[in-house]
């Protein structure tokens, strides 16, 4: 990669900051641009569409020099993209497609994420291998997300060797107040017949275990869970805990927060983006210790601060 550019301002307009992937890819640019002169200002939309638009609207007028689309869908903003792409400004999405290499159209330099349909497929062959080949299981997910979609699919595909007893499709902002009573009909609707609970984020698991436990069932005849992304600091006391949760398919967000970054450099510099898409891990208890207990965040030890300051340099 090209020597670092000087003196650029970004805008991160996140999709909501209480979402621990988000504000774990924050942190991640906070971190990498704390050694630069650039200068990085968030925008939350709240985990609202409107204020997502809002808030994207608002990014482009203060034109900065890049805008990061932090867990928004940019086919909900093709028009606003397009806008920002005419004024010169660089997008770069986080979670914002299914894949690393987006439609020109979309007004996008590249978008950062795991390969989604691998990381459904892990997810899902863990249950089946769990279950001894005899899955039954729920899927939650959200039909607002490209990529929650593509990974349901994956899962869904994955299961039908099994039994996929049903998809919930519960939007991220309504888990909280949605959870608890589909938990509940879940449960009787299916009695001691699922094994597996599937979702496409660890925040489903937070809001399915109240009325886990207050359906009153022994422990080992509830589902288990498995969460195909991003990881979250509750979802690792869990699987420690061996409560509820056996597994996560985390993304190593503080590095992609460097990675981002990077490629906005790229682009200041007219070069293509690296396409460079981080491997997929699978957190289970056997190696949860190489989550460190006090960050919560899946950070690997393969020196990628030192390796983006010597390209930088």
């Amino acid at each position: 990669g090209p020597k670092i550019s000087s003196k650029k301002q970004l805008i991160f307009v996140a999709s909501d900051l209480r979402n621990d992937g988000v504000n774990s890819i924050a942190k991640g640019m906070t971190d990498a641009i704390s050694n630069l002169d650039w200068n990085l200002r968030l925008l939350d939309g709240n985990g609202s569409k409107v204020r997502q638009a809002a808030a994207l609207s608002r990014a482009i007028m203060l034109k900065p020099d890049g805008i990061v689309l932090g867990g928004i869908d940019a086919k909900y903003h093709e028009q606003t993209l397009q806008a920002a792409q005419k004024l010169g400004i660089t997008v770069i999405g986080w979670h914002a497609a299914n894949t690393t290499e987006v439609e020109p159209d979309l007004g996008l330099f590249t978008n950062i994420t795991t390969d989604a349909q691998k990381v459904g497929e892990i997810a899902a062959s863990l249950a089946i291998v769990d279950a001894k080949e005899h899955a039954k299981v729920v899927i939650f997910t959200d039909s607002n997300y490209s990529i929650a979609m593509l990974k349901t699919h994956s899962m869904a595909m994955a299961i039908k060797q099994c039994a996929l007893l049903t998809i919930e499709d519960i939007p991220l902002d309504n888990i909280a107040d949605e959870m608890p009573d589909t938990i509940a009909r879940l449960l009787q609707q299916y009695p001691r017949q699922i094994t597996h609970f599937l979702a496409i984020n660890d925040l489903y698991i937070d809001f399915a275990i109240p009325s886990l436990i207050a359906s009153g069932q022994n422990h080992h005849l509830l589902p288990k869970s498995i969460s195909a992304g991003d990881g979250s600091f509750e979802a690792y006391q869990r699987i420690r805990n061996q409560s509820f949760q056996l597994a996560t398919v985390p993304e190593p967000l503080f590095m992609q927060g460097w990675q981002i970054v990077d490629e906005f450099n790229r682009a200041f510099h007219n070069m293509q983006p690296s396409q460079f898409e981080t491997p997929i891990h699978l957190v289970v208890h056997d190696n949860i210790r190489t989550i460190d207990r006090k960050i919560g965040v899946y950070d690997p030890q393969n020196h990628y601060r030192e390796a983006y300051m010597r390209i930088w340099k």
